[in-house]
């Protein structure tokens, strides 16, 4: 027996890839695939082998012998074959045939998409200009597979899955990082209409009028980038009542990540207007900001007690202390200002309050201290015996 084959038929997939061996790695795959046989595991590892195995040049050049194979893999019909040749791509971060990535990203399977998007973003720069190309005019649609086609399409022309797709190559743009990708992410912030889809050949074949997802998805690309010409462009999308629910909530947290506290403060109302069953979301948001900012918000609002938490699971106990001593010192100067009007201080607290101030400062506080007698009496606070009695301490009779 080979080395290869005795290799194979350990499934030793890490020295097939040691010994650049593509052919068997191909033959392997297509043996799995062709029976059915194909493991999430073994998949993993063998897309995985076949890229290490390859020539860097060879994967990305759309024609070559791999990324051909790959190209027929991510055509495939099963989503589990698909799916374990994209993830493969994007466990190996490195350039490949832009060509391929672009088909794969029109993908129905969320986790293709994925980590196709993610596998754009190693080309940086370079991913920007083919990805504001399509998304300038609408999307190109190549078209799935035969079984997605039967049990979904059905002839109609407006799929939710345009707008995935389109939402996937925004955030890929964001991956990427580039600020000359800021321009066209404010557009499709700011669009009040759909989007047109073409088939490879730029035949127009759809239109979608959908666009929520693309808005939060651009918003969410820009805090990425973190370019701070965005910050008016997302204040402005706000302010104008366009953005709701979770594009709203996205541009502010972008906002949040570019230093702008408007951004965290719509974040921080937004969580405290919400039921505590569902908070996640905006706690999810506010996370990604860091927590120094969040906190300093938190304080200015005097929210202290959401600061004290919020500085304690960050590790920042100094801080945590100071917003204790500032609820301590709040709550002080709220039992001081509290005469009538309530019951959260004891009758004796108030009227030694009343009593004591009227001992300092001459006649002028006399006349404020029997008009505040007078609102306890009518409130019900005291009886007219203990009013009597207190109106006499206070003239010194």
């Amino acid at each position: 027996m080979s080395k290869i084959a005795y290799l194979i038929a350990k499934e030793d997939w890490d020295a097939l890839a040691k010994l650049k061996a593509v052919d068997p790695l191909i033959e392997a795959l297509n043996t799995l695939i062709d029976n059915n046989q194909l493991s999430e595991a073994d998949g993993w590892g063998l897309f995985g082998a076949l890229i290490e195995a390859a020539d860097r040049k060879e994967i990305q050049t759309p024609d070559s012998k791999v990324m051909t194979f790959i190209t027929k893999c991510l055509s495939n019909d099963e989503d589990s074959v698909r799916e374990d040749a994209a993830g493969a791509i994007r466990g190996h971060h490195t350039k490949y045939a832009m060509e391929t990535l672009l088909y794969a990203i029109t993908d129905e399977s969320d986790e293709v998409r994925e980590n196709i998007a993610e596998a754009i973003s190693y080309h940086g720069e370079e991913a920007v200009g083919p990805l504001v190309e399509i998304l300038e005019k609408g999307i190109i649609w190549h078209g799935f597979r035969e079984s997605f086609n039967r049990e979904h399409h059905k002839g109609e022309k407006d799929l939710d899955v345009w707008q995935d797709i389109r939402t996937s190559m925004i955030e890929a743009l964001g991956y990427t990082k580039s600020k000359n990708a800021v321009d066209i992410l404010v557009k499709i912030l700011n669009e009040n209409q759909g989007f047109t889809v073409f088939d490879p050949k730029g035949k127009k074949i759809g239109f979608h009028e959908s666009i929520w997802d693309c808005e939060t998805a651009a918003a969410e690309a820009l805090g990425q980038i973190g370019d701070k010409r965005a910050i008016e462009p997302l204040n402005k999308a706000i302010e104008s009542g366009e953005l709701t629910g979770d594009s709203k909530l996205a541009a502010a947290c972008s906002l949040g990540l570019m230093d702008d506290t408007k951004g965290i403060e719509i974040l921080v109302r937004e969580y405290k207007a919400t039921k505590k069953t569902e908070r996640d979301h905006c706690k999810y948001l506010l996370k990604k900001i860091p927590p120094k900012k969040v906190g300093a918000v938190l304080d200015n609002l005097e929210l202290y007690d959401d600061a004290e938490e919020w500085y304690t699971s960050a590790g920042m106990l100094d801080k945590a202390a100071e917003m204790r001593k500032k609820k301590a010192d709040m709550g002080a100067a709220k039992v001081s200002q509290k005469i009538i009007h309530g019951d959260e201080v004891t009758k004796t607290e108030i009227k030694d309050s009343v009593l004591n101030r009227s001992n300092v400062g001459g006649g002028s506080s006399k006349m404020q201290e029997l008009k505040e007698l007078k609102e306890m009496f009518d409130s019900g606070f005291i009886s007219e015996e203990e009013m009597e009695k207190m109106k006499k301490e206070i003239l010194g009779n």
